[in-house]
């Protein structure tokens, strides 16, 4: 029930960032959510279970933004690695760590995205972007506790329906 649950969030999660929050127009800088939200789960859950998460959102995400397919999905893959790189240990060590690692998740998702988009002719110069890149991964760090807390919550959820 907890995966049904995760896979709602992502969706309903992936489909606000692509059309309520650029038609706001609030900030200049959108949040990726998520991002957020994948590295949490494979950070709880493992590096196996984050890599099928990445691939259905990736492709997710590449029908919104209308990319080549496969595209957010080969993106999103460091991100997973990272966050199986950090599994339980780093999050019930300190907050500091998986805020620095979401900022990190960020910078290298936005590179690889870059790097795919660029080989097609469709990328920007990396001069350009690297502002907004840095500001997008603050921005991303302020929505790991939460969204910690709600992975969390849904990880123990699995647990107790198994126990």
């Amino acid at each position: 029930m907890a995966r049904i649950v995760f896979a709602i969030c992502l969706v309903l999660t992936a489909l606000i960032q692509a059309t309520v929050l650029p038609a706001l127009d609030l900030i200049e800088v959108l949040p990726d959510v998520t991002l957020v939200m994948l590295l949490v789960w494979s950070a709880l859950r493992g590096t196996a279970e984050g890599l099928i998460w990445a691939f259905g959102l990736g492709m997710f995400i590449d029908l919104l933004s209308l990319d080549p397919l496969g595209t957010n999905a080969l993106a999103l893959l460091p991100v997973v690695l990272m966050g199986g790189i950090a599994r339980r240990r780093l999050f019930h060590n300190t907050l500091i760590l998986p805020l620095v690692l979401a900022v990190a998740a960020t910078m290298v998702h936005a590179m690889v995205l870059l790097l795919l988009r660029s080989s097609e002719g469709a990328g920007f110069p990396l001069s350009s972007v690297t502002r907004f890149v840095v500001l997008q991964s603050l921005l991303n760090s302020l929505f790991v506790p939460p969204c910690y807390v709600i992975a969390r919550w849904m990880d123990r959820r699995m647990v107790s329906t198994r126990a």
